[in-house]
């Protein structure tokens, strides 16, 4: 039971982590340079890794279970739940709108060989079947993410082996473009974030609390991985065509079959992503507002619709200003909420990173900078 339980516990951060994001990757990296995009994929990637163990020994420190918010209120008080509350729900909200948004393309490039509906219409039934979903439950939401992390995986690898003859090593030499250079960070940024799952792997383990950090740097790392091969191939093939949902990019140089391997790993990302999400906000309702289950789903699920509904729907923009702005407003919170929890926490935690202090000073920086940054000039 503890060996399934920790793969579940991976596998539900993964999830949330490889979402919708992975698909502004590649059309990020094409416009500001592929290298200047890897550099931006290792130091984002490490820089989320920290966040994530952070959040972890906060709750380890903790005695109650919280989500974000919560915990927020209990080490930096009220005024700092107020401004983490706007940055969690904006965070959440816009990455939910992002996979309805995007779900209906890709639901159109599986079925458009068989029978025509528009992509708005295939948004609104993921949108149906995912909230559904989520109403089974925390044990099945990780059940199900454990799976289809397994089976995405599969697809990835899949695509690059297939993708290597088309791959132009050209594409992959580009260096930095003045006017987008900086493009790929808010992108990663949301791409990366996942620490909302870091409370519910710590549920999942409630029995087996020293385990959490090996799976938090388990699901942290393999995203990474999988985020490097799948840009390489896409960039690799598309170069400067690349497009934001990747698929239109592709389809001049592969053929159906590929296509359609593409968007089924794009659907089941954005629908693992999405029941996490969704599961933590619920989470959130539950434990730091007290609703009851069914209105804390409804809230949880129905704002971004409403506003997909009413016309909000630019994929790019609303994955870049959600990283950049709402997850590096939470960035700052949980370093000032760590270094709080550790001169004021109830319980002694499994692990303490004991990390030094001009590094937390640098995160606080990076997350600053790069919410005025897009802010102020995107």
């Amino acid at each position: 039971m503890g060996k399934k339980n920790f793969l579940y516990a991976s596998s539900i951060l993964i999830g949330t982590i490889v979402g919708v994001g992975i698909f502004g990757i590649p059309f990020s990296f094409a416009k500001a340079g592929f290298l200047t995009g890897f550099l931006f994929l290792v130091f984002v990637g490490l820089t989320s890794l920290m966040i994530n163990l952070i959040f972890g020994e906060v709750i380890l420190r903790t005695k109650e279970m919280h989500q974000f918010t919560g915990y927020a209120k209990i080490y930096l008080g009220q005024g700092a739940k107020r401004i983490a509350t706007f940055a969690w729900f904006a965070g959440i909200y816009g990455a939910l709108l992002a996979y309805i948004i995007i779900s209906g393309n890709f639901i159109f490039n599986i079925f458009v060989s068989q029978f025509y509906a528009s992509p708005f219409l295939y948004s609104a039934l993921f949108f149906i079947f995912a909230s559904l979903a989520v109403l089974a439950g925390l044990r099945a939401v990780a059940w199900f993410e454990f799976f289809m992390v397994v089976f995405f995986t599969v697809i990835v690898f899949l695509i690059f082996i297939f993708g290597i003859p088309k791959i132009d090593l050209s594409n992959l030499a580009t260096l930095a473009r003045k006017e987008f250079w900086f493009l790929p960070y808010g992108v990663l940024l949301f791409a990366y974030a996942g620490f909302s799952a870091v409370p519910l792997q710590r549920e999942l383990l409630k029995n087996r609390p020293g385990i959490l950090k090996s799976s938090i740097l388990w699901g942290s790392l393999i995203p990474a991985v999988l985020y490097l091969i799948f840009t390489l191939s896409v960039v690799g093939i598309s170069g400067e065509t690349t497009s934001p949902d990747v698929v239109s990019g592709l389809a001049e140089s592969l053929n159906y079959r590929i296509i359609l391997l593409v968007s089924l790993f794009g659907l089941l990302a954005i629908t693992t992503s999405f029941m996490a999400l969704a599961s933590a906000l619920i989470e959130t309702f539950r434990l730091d507002y007290g609703f009851k289950k069914l209105k804390a789903w409804a809230l949880a699920v129905f704002v971004p619709f409403v506003l997909f509904w009413f016309g909000v729907r630019n994929f790019i923009e609303v994955i870049s200003l959600a990283g950049s702005v709402a997850i590096g407003i939470e960035g700052i919170i949980m370093v000032f909420m760590y270094k709080a929890a550790k001169k004021a926490g109830s319980r002694e935690p499994e692990y303490s990173l004991d990390l030094p202090a001009w590094i937390l000073n640098g995160i606080i920086f990076l997350f600053a900078l790069g919410a005025f940054h897009a802010i102020f000039f995107e």
